[in-house]
């Protein structure tokens, strides 16, 4: 009983002891947050954020740089080689944007994926849907037409 309890009382009081139970406890704490990093990663959705806001700012950008992604040279002109993006911000906007227009058209038959299938054509799908109404119809009726003053 002497043998052990001195043991015990000399292996709590090493330094290499302790610190070993330190970088033990520090090496714990870096694979653990791996862990979370790794399961987080996977759980990104490259079609998040496809709405009418991205529509609207990749408008802009399209509209100032043309392609924001080209690089030119220190004369402003660009060429073949290396250089620097027109625009930093907005080549990630179009990259986004192509990436959303490279979603919409993916088959999510099963509720596989999270895509919106109308980025890019929201007012149009309401101008469409607005043409496929019972008033609609009437108003492009013949007798309408007629009554107009368009008759044959």
């Amino acid at each position: 009983l002497h043998c052990c309890a001195e043991a015990s009382s000399h292996q709590g009081s090493s330094p290499h002891h302790s610190f070993r139970a330190a970088m033990k406890l520090a090496l714990s704490g870096v694979v653990a947050a791996l862990a979370v990093f790794r399961v987080a990663a996977l759980k990104q959705d490259p079609c998040a954020g496809c709405d009418e806001g991205l529509s609207l700012a990749y408008q802009s950008c399209a509209r100032d740089f043309g392609n924001p992604c080209a690089e030119t040279n220190e004369a402003g002109i660009v060429g073949a080689g290396p250089g620097t993006k027109k625009d930093v911000s907005c080549c990630l906007k179009k990259d986004k944007h192509d990436r959303c227009m490279q979603c919409k058209s993916m088959d999510c038959a099963f509720k596989t994926c999270n895509v919106n299938k109308l980025y890019y054509q929201e007012r149009f799908a309401d101008v469409d849907a607005k043409t496929k109404t019972k008033e609609a119809y009437e108003s492009h009726d013949a007798k309408a037409m007629k009554a107009a003053g368009w008759g044959l």
